[in-house]
């Protein structure tokens, strides 16, 4: 049965306030699933599953998955369709709010094709308050997200986030995917993004406004823009010294 029949029989119409675009190609979901690089028996936390395009290959293989969906029509065709699955657990909400803790505190990975309105949040650091499980994200992004996240040091695309996120995270882009295996067809062409986390890494609160404070005013000397949160300017001038750059560096 094609998407456009599953829409069809269920009466689903793709809402572009979910940011919607069901994918279609099963080779493409295959490959978004085994990027994620986790093990029969383990489980997977899955934002947005829509029609289970990833959660059909990821349950095939073994893993079980939490799924969280916003749509309640979607939701629908998802428990009826998974209902023989018991590795299959259906959780109805927006992930914005949700506890993820309390979804699945036993989930070592993040598995999306991930809705271009909630990538900020999604990519924010980790809102879990106890010792999380989670080591590994693979994600469907918009391709300029994708640039900027995997962006060499130096350049302008590079941001506060992508900065944060690598100061705990491996980040590799590894394909990007057409506009013709989603229907409907986004605007965009997306990008699959692998995120593998760095052991013994944590972001102090500190760290991340230092950043934060830097990118604001990116075209801003840093001993500037820092000065009296990190140190005073003669001290990160001779910090940026020791690390072999001017002191008139700036962020970008």
């Amino acid at each position: 049965m094609t998407v456009r029949d599953v829409l069809e029989r269920h009466d689903i119409v793709p809402r572009r306030r979910f940011g919607q675009n069901f994918l279609h190609d099963p080779r493409i979901a295959r490959r978004i699933a085994d990027a994620a690089e986790v093990a029969a028996g383990e489980r997977v936390l899955e934002i947005g599953p829509g029609l289970g395009a990833l959660t059909r290959p990821l349950l095939d293989s073994g893993v079980a998955v939490t799924a969280i969906e916003i749509d309640e029509r979607v939701a629908d065709f998802l428990e009826t369709e998974f209902a023989s699955r018991g590795a299959f657990t259906l959780v109805r909400g927006d992930v914005r709010e949700a506890d993820l803790d309390r979804l699945a505190p036993d989930a070592r990975a993040l598995v999306a094709n991930l809705p271009y309105s909630i990538t900020g949040p999604v990519l924010a650091p980790p809102r879990r308050s106890r010792g999380s499980l989670l080591t590994a994200r693979s994600l469907m992004l918009q391709k300029e997200v994708a640039t900027r996240l995997t962006a060499a040091a130096g350049g302008r695309e590079l941001g506060a986030v992508s900065v944060l996120l690598r100061l705990q995270w491996r980040v590799e882009r590894l394909f990007d995917v057409g506009r013709g295996a989603f229907l409907p067809a986004p605007d965009v062409v997306s990008s699959v993004v692998r995120f593998t986390r760095i052991p013994g890494t944590r972001l102090p609160a500190d760290l991340k406004e230092a950043v934060n404070r830097a990118y604001r005013q990116r075209r801003k000397m840093l001993r500037k823009t820092l000065a009296g949160f990190v140190a005073d300017e003669a001290a990160l001038a001779a910090a940026l010294a020791s690390l072999g750059h001017p002191e008139a560096a700036r962020p970008e």
